[in-house]
């Protein structure tokens, strides 16, 4: 059966762009730039691969935009102007795929999330069983060592990682200021690469995240206390980017609707910081939730298994376990006029248009069905199989060299 008259397949406008369709590719770590950060052939290939298989927008894995305190070894990094050659290749090779997709750079600090070989083995327990079944078949993934040795986790405020079994320092104001700077620098570097727009990741326990709940921000100064301070790092990197791109470069967040502490974000605060972040002229909202401190909860309190990473769930079987930021999500949408994006669970085609076709939200997002099948968008469009393939079993969280890939036929 054709679907090209469901509203999945039409268009819609974010900032000044068009989007042909309603199906965003999430942002995903990738672990495939070079141990510098430069871009990749592989990684050209994932994002070609994605534009060619029909998504209307790719947001990119994060791209480092603050030269200190990286962890993730093979992340992309767009802190200095050497690094722009190697992103335009990317956005040339995505838009020569299909010129009408969109890719935009995510950009993001790992703030509290840091992790280092001692505090990094205390997630071993929560990866997946799929994972951990590839992880023992394949020991050679670990074969290389990368990352910042002397990578140092810092947030708002100096508060105990429950998962990570350490304490983040707390930045200075000098060093906020710095940071805000990085970002806009980031905004520009994106735009002059190629890029359609960019994406502040400020979800997930990461830097901006970090700041935005007040579980982990218990700042004094203008940086935390009410909601209008502890946005402020991020309206000051909106309002510096946008100094440096003018009006008509879209530039969106990622940002949690919970995080599910009840001294954290609730899905009642999400909507009065998207409400704040709206009126700066954010122009879309991707809501999502979680921070890996989360699984620390454990399955009775969250009410599904803690297995890295918790805005990843498994064992997604069933339509009433997809959408599972929907709740969240759909507060946002009354409260603001900046488009919004689902991020978390959709695996059929019948979920995403039921969400679409209520005004829901604008635009649904997917990252582990198109990792396993990044043509899915055409097999939509064409009439294929409601159900994506993937089985939301985390095989695909990449872990030691290995790029981003599904593992089901590994």
């Amino acid at each position: 059966m054709d679907r090209k008259n469901s509203i999945v397949f039409t268009a819609k406008r974010v900032g000044n762009i068009e989007i042909k369709n309603r199906i965003v590719k999430s942002a995903t770590f990738e672990n495939a730039a070079t141990t510098d950060g430069e871009v990749t052939d592989t990684l050209i290939k994932i994002y070609s691969d994605l534009a060619k298989g029909g998504a209307g927008m790719i947001i990119t894995g994060g791209a480092a935009v603050y030269p200190k305190n990286i962890s993730l070894h093979r992340a992309m990094r767009v802190y200095d102007d050497r690094y722009i050659p190697g992103l335009n290749r990317l956005t040339k090779a995505v838009h020569e795929a299909d010129g009408d997709c969109k890719i935009v750079l995510q950009l993001f600090h790992q703030g509290r999330q840091v992790t280092t070989a001692e505090s990094g083995a205390n997630l071993g327990a929560y990866l997946s069983p799929a994972l951990m079944d590839y992880i023992g078949s394949h020991p050679e993934i670990f074969d290389e060592e990368g990352g910042d040795d002397e990578a140092e986790p810092t947030g708002p405020s100096s508060v105990f990682d429950t998962l990570l079994q350490q304490t983040p320092r707390a930045l200075t104001v000098e060093e906020i200021e710095a940071i805000v700077n990085g970002f806009a620098d980031g905004i520009l570097r994106a735009r002059e690469a190629g890029f359609d727009g960019v994406q502040l990741h400020a979800a997930h326990g990461w830097l901006l995240s970090s700041f935005l709940s007040a579980r982990t921000n218990k700042r004094d100064d203008q940086y935390g206390g009410s909601i209008e301070n502890r946005i402020r790092i991020i309206q000051e990197i909106y309002e510096k980017g946008r100094k440096k791109v003018g009006e008509n470069f879209p530039v969106m967040i990622k940002m949690d609707t919970t995080d599910f502490f009840p001294d954290g974000t609730t899905i009642g605060q999400s909507v009065e910081t998207a409400k704040c972040i709206s009126t700066l002229g954010i122009d879309a909202v991707e809501a999502s939730g979680g921070m890996w401190e989360s699984l620390t909860l454990g399955e009775e309190k969250l009410g599904w298994k803690p297995y890295l990473i918790p805005e990843a769930r498994v064992d997604i079987d069933t339509r009433d376990k997809e959408g599972y930021f929907l709740e969240g999500a759909k507060a946002i949408k009354k409260q603001i006029t900046s488009p919004v994006m689902l991020v978390g669970g959709v695996r059929s085609f019948s979920k995403a248009e039921e969400i679409l076709e209520q005004g829901d939200v604008d635009f649904v997002s997917l990252a582990r069905p198109l990792i396993r099948q990044p043509d899915l968008p055409r097999i939509w469009l064409a009439g294929g199989p409601d159900k994506a393939g993937c089985i939301s079993c985390n095989a695909c969280f990449p872990v030691g060299n290995p790029p981003l890939s599904c593992k089901l036929d590994s």
